[in-house]
């Protein structure tokens, strides 16, 4: 069984789902198909914030953050939970993109004749920091394809790592949702493959954490990325970091290293902590680390696999709705797509398309080149209009965005 898509447990009944709308402040404000790009938080979030201005405007910064020690000690067990692993193995960063370039460096540091094997679909920040390290230190960079299924994925990863020379050191980088096309890569025997060369295994988890269950030590990654601020319906200006336990052991300290990752122990000697903390900086806003737990508390009340189950439907409404009125067809086919639909969207501009969009009451994402070069350009494509639904999205919003979209059309045609 994969573990991005277990067996699926009851549905949402319609009086829970009118309640989790009504935890929800932003919500119906407009037809938000962007939770992919930022979601709409629960109100427990900003409860968890406003907790925490509250102590900091009574009792200053430190001793609010006296106050607040044990919850946010419990943070990256909640992460943890979510995640299915230990704290020991989770950091907190200002961002996923700089969580990504900060494990990526000390691979670098670590293992000095790495081939990096990423896949077309590599999100831009990622592929970014790839390019930049070909560039100044010569690394070794293939792409392959990473959609379609298992054995496929095997097949290609095969032929990448079959003439590694004596020494060499294969990175593999991969999206367990891309940014730019809605199907869950498969990822059933990527790990035994990684690990069987020595090498070690990224992935990330941008699009998968809160709308994927996914447990990622079953994966088997090394090192896995993700923004609370998407499909989580967490905050926004944080990155979690996981760092598996071979991560622990081979990657180098992070340049970065401050006084929270490190005991100095002696005049010319230090001593780093033996977990992913020691990839934290020491400086951090304590209320988003409390906002970031009371999103993850929310989503292990609400359960994932509901949720998985919840979007699944979702898709193929809005899928049939914009067929329907427009002829349009999701770019993502098949059992592995998920609630990030791409349309291959005509004659406008993407700026053109939002601006339109939102004019009406709708929010949605395009992905252009900056966020999605290699994959766009296998598909000969300037770019996609990018729906991502959640499992709050009600029929009104889907019959909104199609009446939206048929809008935008016969204004085109008119001018």
């Amino acid at each position: 069984m994969s573990a991005l898509f277990p067996a699926a447990p009851d549905a949402f009944g319609a009086d829970e789902l009118l309640r989790l709308r009504r935890e929800t402040p932003a919500w119906g404000s407009y037809a938000h198909f962007a939770h992919g790009s930022a979601s709409l938080p629960p109100q427990v979030l900003y409860d968890a914030l406003d907790s925490w201005l509250e102590a900091e405007r009574r009792w200053g910064v430190q001793r609010a953050a006296e106050h607040f020690a044990e919850p946010l000690l419990a943070v990256r067990d909640s992460v943890a939970r979510v995640l299915c692993t230990q704290p020991r193995h989770i950091a907190l960063l200002d961002c996923a993109s700089r969580a990504w370039s900060v494990a990526f460096a000390a691979a670098l540091a670590a293992h000095p004749r790495i081939r990096a094997i990423s896949s077309f679909d590599e999100y831009g920040s990622n592929s970014l920091c790839l390019l930049a390290a070909r560039q100044q230190r010569g690394l070794e960079l293939r792409l392959i394809d990473a959609r379609g299924d298992a054995a496929q994925l095997l097949q290609r990863l095969d032929e990448q790592l079959h003439d590694l020379a004596p020494g060499q050191t294969p990175l593999l980088s991969l999206s367990a949702v891309p940014t730019g096309h809605g199907a869950a890569t498969a990822l059933e025997g990527v790990a035994e493959r990684i690990r069987a060369h020595d090498g070690l295994f990224f992935l990330d988890a941008s699009h998968a954490v809160g709308q994927l269950p996914l447990a990622v030590e079953a994966i088997g990654c090394d090192v896995l990325v993700f923004p609370p601020r998407k499909w989580l319906r967490g905050p926004k200006g944080l990155g979690v970091l996981y760092l598996g336990e071979r991560a622990l052991e081979r990657l180098a300290l992070p340049d970065g290293l401050d006084v929270g990752g490190a005991q100095w122990s002696d005049a010319f000697a230090l001593q780093a902590r033996d977990d992913a903390r020691r990839f934290e900086c020491s400086e951090f806003n304590p209320g988003l680390r409390l906002a970031l737990k009371a999103s993850c508390d929310y989503l292990l009340q609400t359960d994932v696999r509901r949720i998985a189950r919840r979007n699944r439907q979702l898709r193929e409404r809005i899928a049939q709705q914009l067929y329907r009125r427009l002829g349009w067809t999701p770019l993502e086919q098949g059992p592995h797509s998920s609630a990030l639909m791409t349309y291959a969207a005509p004659e406008l501009s993407g700026e053109q398309w939002l601006k339109r969009l939102h004019a009406r009451g709708v929010n949605a994402s395009y992905i252009g080149p900056q966020y999605a070069r290699w994959a766009l350009r296998e598909q000969a494509l300037p770019g996609v209009l990018r729906l991502t639904p959640h499992y709050l999205t009600d029929d009104g919003e889907i019959e909104r965005l199609g009446e939206a979209l048929e809008d935008c059309l016969r204004q085109r045609a008119a001018s």
